[in-house]
């Protein structure tokens, strides 16, 4: 008998910005890092004879919590493990594919094998392979212990098929947390479960991404829970400008306490020197139909140093604290990272706690300090190019 430990990947970007993530490679997070260290520890004294991991970056630096402990084990890649490839979805916000494609995200959520978009992966294709995969790591390792990377919907998909529950009821299987483990028997080409989607290791230490996901805590009390999603629009400045300026006007004063300095007309013209060259430069942040909040990027300013700049983040001041702004950055990488850009920068006030705050909780550095025209400003610079951790990281 082969034991298959099934772990789903640490939280990753699209966890957090609220995009989709099929095969999109993305990085794992400042949160999903801790994670990884609470799955290293789960997993330290478990014996273990092999470790296998997709090939996205996501599940490749969640192999190295395995192996934190485990040195020894040689980390091996299949793309047969990977998540179910969402074609032209991939790295859009969820709201907007919510918004333009809502019969098919009805069907994506609750009935996956009848949803289609174009270049998206069957959900049967995306069975039969993980099904497949895992017996044969199961034949191949008879009678040894087997650590396997993957992720959500990957092994969903796989639980749905061994339990028997069809496409049309798969809400009857939940979704596992990040970092939680599935544990299979295989013996004489079937597949067993033992257990499955146990995060107790992330409830202990209070570092489930679910429990920062507010429908999903009433789901598990059986309270009504509806899934507001955000979205993107373009701003038109040139239409909007009266919008713009008074979100930088807030903006502003926010920082430095008064508008004495603020420029309306400098900026608007930039705003609309920003959108003009790329319209995804200036974006607005719906929830639901309200207006949530924009962020305006610098197509050219960081250029010479392979960096995309954030000129303006801004959230309305009563939706500040849920978790909105991290969407915002989460656009600004979305489109300098497909550009090759491997940083990402913004100027905040020294003065501005609450700001310094918030990008330093979201991955960013002060890297910088320098005068602007109402005192000190830091320069804050995150990371965004892709990246495997290694055992050392965790």
């Amino acid at each position: 008998m082969t034991k298959l430990y099934l772990i789903r990947h640490g939280e990753a970007e699209g966890n957090l910005y609220r995009r989709a993530q099929g095969q999109y490679n993305s990085n794992i997070t400042a949160l999903g890092r801790v994670q990884l260290g609470a799955l290293a520890e789960r997993f330290r004294d478990v014996p273990l004879d092999a470790l296998w991991s997709s090939d996205l970056n996501r599940t490749r630096s969640t192999a190295a919590a395995i192996r934190k402990y485990h040195p020894a084990l040689e980390l091996n890649l299949s793309p047969r493990l990977r998540e179910i490839d969402v074609g032209v979805w991939e790295d859009v916000a969820w709201g907007n594919i919510a918004a333009d494609y809502p019969e098919q995200m009805e069907l994506f959520t609750h009935d996956p094998g009848r949803w289609s978009v174009s270049g998206g992966e069957p959900f049967a294709a995306l069975t039969a392979r993980m099904k497949a995969a895992v017996l044969e790591l199961g034949k191949r390792y008879e009678g040894k212990s087997v650590a396997v990377v993957t992720h959500g919907l990957a092994i969903r998909a796989l639980l749905c098929d061994l339990y028997g529950i069809p496409s049309a009821r798969i809400d009857e299987m939940p979704y596992g947390d990040n970092t939680s483990v599935t544990l299979l028997t295989a013996a004489e080409g079937k597949l067993n479960v033992e257990f499955c989607n146990d995060a107790s290791h992330l409830q202990e230490a209070g570092l489930s991404t679910f429990s920062r996901q507010s429908w999903r805590e009433k789901e598990k009390q059986g309270l009504p829970a509806k899934r507001i999603y955000t979205r993107f629009e373009p701003l038109d400045p040139e239409t909007e400008g009266e919008l713009y300026t008074r979100c930088y006007a807030e903006t502003w004063r926010a920082s430095h306490g008064s508008l004495s300095g603020f420029s309306p007309v400098i900026y608007l013209r930039n705003a609309i020197l920003h959108a003009g060259i790329d319209p995804r430069c200036l974006v607005k942040l719906y929830q639901g139909d309200r207006f949530a909040g924009l962020v305006e990027l610098d197509p050219e300013r960081g250029r010479e140093d392979g960096c995309g700049w954030i000129s303006l983040l801004y959230v309305e001041p009563e939706l500040r604290g849920g978790r909105l702004g991290v969407q915002l950055v989460g656009h600004a990488v979305s489109v300098f990272r497909r550009e090759g850009r491997t940083g990402l920068r913004l100027h905040t006030a020294e003065e501005n706690t609450a700001a310094v705050g918030f990008y330093e909780h979201n991955g960013f550095r002060r890297a910088g300090r320098t005068e602007g025209v109402r005192g000190p400003l830091y320069l804050m610079e995150m990371d965004i190019a892709p990246r495997v951790l290694e055992p050392e990281d965790i």
